[in-house]
């Protein structure tokens, strides 16, 4: 019953209208559909239809994100639909493995109560129905811990399955690759804990499953490396670029990762310094109920700071959907401890207790998903619709073989029908070295964009920055991990009262460029948008080099 109602939940926010999903999906949706369309069409693994990119977790697009457009290729709102509904599926089938693991842990009482948090949970939903890689990443992720408990790994079969498991896994999201980690870490002190006449051959075994997950995971690897000279993809390298300026250094990065959980609303709480006592109390509550208890659940509970710290201090940018796993790590633990009190205290005073601690969740997180939307669609800095009518105004009137730069370039690559060059890095490896030697000008040109479009003080601030010819800045690279260990250290000493300089470059907020952007580019076309009147849309024409 509990399935059915989240099915349905999950059907009914992936057939909601586009003006809905412009206001609650990010940019990154169309961009991670285009890709799914192109290589369809037999274009190859490209977001503008010509450039070959990396920026992007590839199992989804490059499989189940390709059915739309090989029944439908052109029709575009139904096959961005029909991923949504293929994303809400596999959301569903997810409500298995949570609750495989509930119940391994907490018997059956703790899979009800998991399956109850989960299904009946529209923050989450919101995170997890959007067209990209967060629904088959987390089934897959929640089914490698189920293999892990259920398998016997001193059956080389079975080592080979988890291999197989663990790749499919980090090919759906690259994050699962911690999860890989904490697998073996796991292992390997059951070895050291469990000493027997077998551990040479638990130690090969082990062995074995690293082996074959890296060896299946190298074709994906060096493709990274032939695309982009790394084996990470680019979007990753381009956020942490462009997040590495003076205002994303913050000794609390971490701590933010907590309040977008999608397990328990805790965006109630207004501090870093409240939400960090907020999540020891829990913890204690945890750990009092739960006890040693809580060593069947070891690689999970190793999972669980990693993302916090990996988005937190090294990518130094979080978004809601990047804690969807952690989430239900949470959802298992809540599941968990909720059946351990009726165990211990089977009165009807605490079953009603327990029951009304669901409801305030879920109420929670209700409020989490319809507040959300309602903040977006006030937000100042609300786009989408708005770049929606701008790529069909570009459909429509641009030349057919026009080149277009966009720095948010999903919706225009999806509906635009043009060459669409995406200029921030995320998709398009080429851009960090252009950033980092400020040629975005010269790149441009030579690249053949024609026209550029996005929200006018984003596009001429972008532009700007990372143009030599419009005005000096220092040069600027990514930090190094022992770089950014350090910022984090002087940070964390000056707060106890220290006075270390912290040598932080500003970044293209404290920038002001020397020459107008109208001596490189003439606005052609306007779209106002409702909450921000005075940055419109706007749609440039590139002027060529040394015409005033």
């Amino acid at each position: 019953m509990l399935a059915a109602v989240g099915l349905l939940l999950r059907l009914a926010f992936a057939l909601l209208p586009l003006s809905a999903h412009l206001v609650i999906l990010e940019d990154d949706a169309w961009m991670v559909t285009t890709i799914a369309r192109n290589f369809a069409l037999g274009q190859g693994i490209t977001a503008d239809g010509v450039n070959v990119t990396n920026g992007f977790q590839p199992l989804y697009p490059l499989t189940l994100g390709t059915l739309p457009y090989l029944i439908a290729p052109e029709a575009l709102d139904f096959g961005f639909t029909a991923n949504l509904v293929i994303c809400a599926l596999l959301n569903t089938l997810v409500m298995w493995p949570l609750w495989w693991l509930a119940r391994h842990f907490g018997g059956e009482m703790a899979g009800l109560l998991g399956v109850a948090l989960f299904a009946l949970n529209p923050n989450l939903i919101r995170n997890s129905i959007n067209g990209m890689e967060t629904s088959l990443g987390l089934l897959l992720f929640l089914t490698l811990f189920v293999a892990f408990y259920k398998l016997d790994f001193l059956r080389i079969r079975n080592v080979l399955l988890l291999a197989v498991l663990t790749a499919l896994a980090v090919l759906a999201r690259l994050d699962a690759s911690l999860a890989f980690a904490a697998i073996t870490l796991t292992l390997l002190l059951r070895v050291v804990s469990n000493r027997d006449a077998e551990v040479i051959r638990r130690l090969s075994l082990i062995g074995l499953y690293g082996v074959v997950t890296i060896v299946l995971l190298v074709p994906y690897f060096v493709f990274n490396q032939a695309v982009s000279g790394s084996f990470s993809p680019s979007s990753g390298a381009a956020l942490s670029y462009m997040q590495s300026y003076v205002g994303s250094f913050n000794i609390t990065n971490g701590v933010q990762g907590i309040r977008q959980n999608s397990a328990i609303y805790l965006y109630w709480l207004t501090t870093p310094t409240i939400v960090m006592l907020v999540s020891l109390v829990l913890t204690g509550l945890v750990v009092w109920l739960l006890g040693r208890r809580l060593w069947l659940a070891f690689p999970m509970l190793c999972y669980l700071p990693i993302p916090l710290i990996y988005y937190g201090y090294l990518l130094q940018q979080s978004r809601d959907r990047y804690f969807v796993a952690f989430s239900t790590i949470l959802i298992v633990l809540l599941a968990w401890c909720g059946a351990e009190i009726l165990r211990r205290w089977p009165q009807h005073v605490i079953s009603f207790a327990v029951a009304g601690v669901v409801l305030l969740l879920v109420a929670g997180n209700t409020y989490r998903a319809l507040d959300y939307y309602q903040g977006k669609r006030a937000e100042a800095e609300l786009t989408q619709p708005i770049s929606y009518e701008a790529a069909l105004w570009i459909r429509d009137n641009l030349p057919e073989d026009a080149v277009i730069g966009a720095k948010n370039s999903g919706i225009y690559q999806y509906y635009s029908g043009r060459t669409v060059l995406n200029i921030d890095g995320k998709l398009n490896h080429e851009m960090i070295p252009v950033m980092e030697q400020r040629l975005m000008l010269p790149y441009l040109r030579e690249s053949g964009v024609e026209y550029l479009v996005d929200r006018k003080q984003v596009m001429e601030r972008h532009v700007s920055f990372y143009s030599a010819e419009l005005g000096d800045a220092p040069h600027h690279r990514t930090p190094t991990l022992l770089e950014r260990i350090e910022i984090y250290g002087k940070i964390a000493a000056n707060r106890l009262g220290a006075n270390l300089p912290l040598h932080i470059d500003q970044g293209p907020q404290g920038f002001t460029a020397s020459r107008p952007f109208s001596d490189v580019a003439t606005v052609i076309q306007e779209f106002d948008r409702a909450n921000e009147r005075d940055n419109p849309v706007v749609v440039y024409q590139l002027k060529p080099e040394n015409v005033p």
